[in-house]
């Protein structure tokens, strides 16, 4: 073979390697927002309370809502401190914060053991629910590359994501997470009575 067959198979090999980089780097991220369905178990939890939620139970349902409810809590506030900071600051897109974006996923990982511990005193039926949403979770923030839970997580990892995605992210998911921090702390006031 002579040498100027293997110098254009190597810049062949050298553009294809190039121009499979440029196209992975483009990719547009797959968000997939997780509050609404959180929110919607949070609902089931709610609506079948009366079911699950026995004497001998109530103070270990208190106990788990309460935790739930603070963890949600303070994810909610450190979503919202970065991302006013990125606003406040006028960050732009593409700079990675790999230290902010596991402080997320370590909150969000906080909040997936909280239902899990809820989970455990519930119907067999809104156990499953718990148990394949936090698996759900758990897959797109540590088992698929490309995939966040929010425009958020997704702008920390260095993705091109506009001030308009996040602001409309971290409004609609701040509004879920509110709304279930309140009706945890109704079920936390129902489990309490419940131990009268």
């Amino acid at each position: 073979m002579s040498i100027s067959k293997i110098l254009s198979r190597l810049a062949f090999l050298l553009l294809l390697c190039t121009a499979l980089q440029v196209s992975a780097q483009s990719e547009k991220p797959v968000i997939t927002d997780v509050t609404s369905d959180i929110l919607a178990w949070v609902k089931r939890l709610d609506n079948g309370f009366d079911k699950y939620c026995t004497r001998e139970k109530a103070a270990d349902l208190k106990q788990g809502f309460e935790f739930f409810k603070q963890d949600l809590g303070v994810y909610m506030k450190t979503r919202k401190t970065l991302s006013d900071s990125l606003f406040r600051h006028n960050v732009s897109p593409g700079k990675k914060d790999p230290d902010n974006l596991e402080s997320l996923k370590v909150r969000m990982s906080a909040v997936m053991e909280r239902m899990r511990n809820v989970s455990d005193f519930v119907s067999n039926d809104l156990r499953q629910q718990g148990d394949q949403l936090s698996e759900h979770i758990y897959d797109v923030l540590y088992g698929q590359e490309n995939h966040y839970i929010s425009a958020l997580d997704a702008f920390l990892a260095g993705q091109d994501v506009t001030k308009k995605d996040l602001a409309v992210d971290g409004s609609t998911r701040t509004a879920r997470l509110e709304e279930c921090v309140r009706i945890l702390a109704s079920m936390q006031e129902k489990a309490e009575r419940k131990q009268r």
